[in-house]
């Protein structure tokens, strides 16, 4: 029988913090696995969002970890991405927190190796707003052997 816990792996995407700046990307090595979830939790707006003062949420992918393209919309469920990557966009007041889940879906130019959720701060955010987000690798190539 084959338990839950061997299916799938947890990796932190973005790292829980009350941020008001742009934090490190981290990078996910999709290596042993056929897909990958992203979970974004996204805090109360330190500050009210607008169109100036805002929060972008970038997801990209890469073939070597190091040059770094947007993902298409055929390459994403839970969301719609623009041109440039942006699977969502905070432009207005956020008193609650929220989750919101994006997949990035193989295709012609989806079998990435690597990609990466990247949040950016656009405009002033004199308070910060709390975020996290984990990766979940699923459909692993290679899994235990039933006893």
């Amino acid at each position: 029988m084959r338990d839950h816990v061997t299916t799938f792996a947890a990796r932190s995407a973005v790292l829980p913090a009350v941020l008001s700046a742009d934090p490190a990307p981290i990078t996910i090595d999709r290596a042993g696995f056929n897909a990958v979830s992203f979970v974004f939790q996204l805090g109360a707006g330190g500050i009210t969002f607008t169109s100036a003062n805002r929060l972008d949420l970038y997801l990209e992918h890469s073939d070597d970890g190091v040059t770094w393209e947007a993902v298409g919309p055929t390459n994403v469920i839970g969301g719609v991405p623009d041109g440039s990557g942006i699977v969502l966009s905070q432009r207005s007041a956020h008193p609650d927190p929220t989750v919101h889940k994006f997949a990035y879906v193989d295709g012609t130019i989806g079998d990435r190796r690597y990609v990466r959720l990247r949040p950016d701060f656009i405009g002033t955010h004199g308070t910060g707003t709390p975020m996290s987000a984990l990766a979940i690798l699923g459909n692993p190539r290679e899994q235990p052997v039933a006893a």
